[in-house]
């Protein structure tokens, strides 16, 4: 039983080690000025990613999604997929659409198989102002993913 729960944890964290990669690389490719260069990974996606609870306060006041939020929904689907792209070697990709109001839909697919769908409401879920918040929604999506991606093969792209 225990070694049931070790292996979890190990597959957990790789998951999102893959994941944390992705979104740096992503931040990095983002940040053209470099601004972020020196920092660490983490304190890199805190500073450029996550929200303050006073940055999130003043998001509910104004209904419009600023670019930091739109910036975060989308790393964190492109990261998504370029951590189960990784993961499994089959081609993922991610698209994000969020109108004025923060309304829309983030999917992660292979092929024609949709493996990840979230529909934005106002921002409702996002922005994460935690790693753990962020941690438990990446590892809730890209579990259930490589779900879809085993039972039907078949629909998903091949990496050949």
């Amino acid at each position: 039983m225990n070694e049931a729960l070790n292996n979890q944890h190990e597959a957990e964290q790789r998951l999102l080690q893959l994941f944390y990669h992705s979104l740096c690389s992503l931040i990095d490719a983002w940040d053209g000025l470099g601004r972020a260069a020196m920092l660490q990974p983490m304190e890199k996606i805190e500073r450029l990613l996550l929200f303050s609870p006073e940055e999130k306060q003043a998001l509910s006041r104004d209904c419009r999604p600023s670019p930091k939020l739109r910036r975060q929904v989308e790393h964190v689907f492109q990261a998504m997929a370029v951590a189960l792209e990784t993961e499994t070697g089959d081609l993922v990709q991610s698209m994000v659409e969020m109108n004025e109001e923060g309304f829309g839909r983030a999917i992660v697919c292979s092929g024609r198989l949709i493996l990840v769908s979230t529909t934005l409401r106002a921002g409702l879920r996002f922005p994460f102002t935690s790693r753990m918040k962020l941690d438990r929604f990446v590892l809730s999506g890209m579990q259930e993913a490589l779900v879809w991606l085993s039972r039907f093969k078949d629909v998903a792209a091949c990496g050949e």
